[in-house]
């Protein structure tokens, strides 16, 4: 018994036909025990008429699936025929006296307190060697009547290997409905009673086939139509959607670049050094709010590559505990602000993890601000690193707004959120949790969420595989040259058409100690490449006239300027635009804002570096 068949045969009604054709004892069995089942279930009086043998398979099979078979029997909501005497009335197979029967049959049912009457019989051991089998086509016909107003629902069995080819037609022709391993479907050969028993004239037989011919084609115009529809349906939402994804690009494009030109405004602040307290306060305040827009830019644009596992990650072996530390305490001030106390407990010794450092402390990042978005002034955040089994794991936990049990399942789906109100602390796309999900399956580990109910708080646990001991000493030591065997200072030419952004990052390079050179457009960059000769070009890639694809490609092609390590420090950072810009010659691929800390690890590399 499937569960597919179980199912379909729950959903039957009082007056369906149905016919089973099968070709062995177990698929027999295997289509009564839900057929009897489910009329045992709606109050029925199922009727078994077969052979002895049958009838003994079918109550042990029932009694396997949790039938109560000799109780049910008992009280006579089954009952089992295994003589031929006991149904056909004077021994011969006459159709009206067998509906009388079956008549007979659902009214004795209907007052003996039941539903109605579940019947079915074995066709071809009824018929064997019974005067009269011949009328069998006859007989369906009325039954088919009959079943039309009544409150029985009849099974029909004939077995493909023991009946004639003509009494197989006959069943097929006779039966609205088809049993077919699993499945139950409409019988496309059944024929009505009217044009069975023969009781019209041949001139409305034919217009019944015509009209039958027609409908059949009119259905499958409708199909027809409605495939086109559904074709036309998917391009235009292929077309939508890339439509989508163009404008989300050109969107993080528009943002990230006043978003770059204002980070880099705040670095050359900074490194000025003149202020007082409130002036460097109000320059970490700035700088949290930048970098919390450009998370929020690319949780936006990365949400559903993330989900879908599509971020290639640049791993190395790293400390769980530090990172943990680093990306928590970068909240500490946000927090204390926000009248928000911090608790992080940590180990004293590391949790080495191989994973992605930006991707692993993006997923933090998320949790904080999940954490914070939801806690209340006077309200407590909790972060706890330790080491489980031989997991690392990190729990954030709040005493804010909690999650409803009945939201607690989706939490880690894309675009779900649990608070609508107006007074959120802070706003939200809805696809932290989702990125975190992702980028925390990408290394093997797993995310956890609980919570004890609305206004409860919540703790989001982050999961991941420890390095082993004996893979740590095995691992060879990362070459760390000495940066004192490249000079600090390097010829950089920028390449960029915003004017407060080239201006901002020419103060930020030179304040770092470099020689910089700007230039406004792609074709003016070609020009001072040639004459400045630098040793780094950071070059836009949205360009007038000449784009940073192909700045690139032109610097690649030149002896004079090939040498040049090229880095795209843009607005632009689908998987699309660092694929061109990687085939155009970049040696690596930077969003706007550009983190200072990473644009000065990459100036010190020596040679190519790794696509970012």
């Amino acid at each position: 018994m499937t569960v597919e068949l179980e199912r379909r045969i729950a959903r039957l009604r009082q007056g369906d036909h149905l016919c089973l054709v099968y070709r062995s004892a177990a698929e027999q069995t295997a289509a009564l025990v839900p057929f009897l089942k489910a009329g045992l279930a709606a109050g029925e009086r199922c009727l078994f008429v077969g052979h002895g043998t049958s009838g003994r398979r079918l109550e042990h099979a029932l009694d396997e699936a949790g039938v109560d078979v000799q109780g049910e029997c008992d009280r006579g909501a089954l009952v089992c025929v295994t003589q031929r005497e006991n149904w056909l009335p004077d021994g011969r197979f006459d159709p009206g006296a067998m509906m009388d029967s079956l008549r007979q049959a659902e009214q004795q049912a209907l007052d003996d307190g039941f539903s109605g009457l579940r019947a079915t019989w074995n066709m071809g051991w009824v018929l064997e060697g019974t005067p009269g089998a011949d009328r069998l086509i006859e007989y369906e016909a009325h039954l088919n009547r009959f079943l039309a107003g009544s409150r029985t629902c009849a099974l029909c069995r004939y077995s493909r290997d023991s009946s004639s080819p003509e009494l197989i037609e006959d069943a097929l022709q006779t039966h609205p409905l088809a049993v077919l391993g699993d499945q139950i479907c409409p019988n496309a050969f059944y024929e009505p009673p009217d044009m069975v028993l023969g009781d019209r004239p041949v001139s409305e037989r034919i217009d019944w086939m015509m009209a039958q011919l027609q409908r059949a084609r009119f259905s499958e115009a409708k199909l027809e139509e409605v495939t086109l529809r559904l074709s036309q349906q998917r391009s235009a939402l292929a077309r939508a959607d890339r439509a989508k994804e163009e404008l989300l690009s050109m969107l993080a494009h528009e943002l990230r670049n006043p978003l770059g030109t204002i980070s880099n405004a705040l670095q050359v602040l900074r490194m000025k050094g003149e202020g007082d307290e409130t002036w460097r306060r109000a320059i970490d305040a700035a700088e949290r709010q930048v970098l919390h827009q450009a998370m929020l830019i690319d949780d936006l644009l990365e949400a559903s590559r993330v989900t879908r596992g599509q971020v290639e990650l640049q791993t190395e072996e790293l400390d769980l505990t530090e990172l943990v530390r680093e990306t928590v305490e970068g909240y500490r001030e946000s927090l204390k602000e926000a009248g928000i106390a911090l608790r992080l407990d940590l180990p004293a010794e590391p949790l080495p993890v191989r994973g992605d450092r930006l991707r692993l402390s993006q997923a933090l990042s998320n949790l904080m601000d999940n954490a914070a978005k939801f806690t209340p002034r006077g309200g407590h955040v909790s972060v706890r690193a330790a080491q489980a089994g031989r997991r690392a794991e990190v729990r954030v936990r709040d005493d804010g707004a909690g999650i409803p049990p009945e939201e607690l399942p989706y939490v880690f789906e894309v675009f779900t959120q649990g608070d609508h109100s107006l007074d959120r602390s802070q706003g939200g796309l809805g696809v932290g949790l989702a990125v975190t999900k992702g980028l925390i399956d990408l290394h093997g580990g797993e995310v956890k969420a609980s919570s004890a109910g609305v206004g409860k708080g919540a703790e989001i646990s982050i999961l991941l595989p420890l390095v082993s001991a004996t893979a740590q000493e095995a691992a060879p030591e990362e070459a760390h040259p000495d940066a004192a065997a490249h000079p600090s200072t390097r010829k950089i030419l920028v390449v960029e058409d915003n004017p407060d952004a080239a201006a901002t990052m020419r103060d930020f390079l030179e304040l770092s100690g470099h020689e910089v050179e700007l230039a406004a457009s792609g074709v003016d960059g070609v020009q001072a490449a040639r004459e400045f000769h630098p040793e780094v070009v950071l070059c836009d890639l949205g360009l007038p006239g000449m784009t940073g694809y192909e700045v690139a490609t032109a610097l690649r092609k030149d002896p004079e300027t090939r040498s040049a390590k090229l880095i795209a420090v843009t607005g632009y950072g689908r998987d699309e635009d660092r694929r061109r810009s990687k085939e155009a010659g970049f040696d690596l691929h930077l969003t706007k804002p550009v983190d200072p800390a990473q644009l000065k690890a990459v100036l010190q590399e020596n040679g190519e570096a790794k696509p970012v």
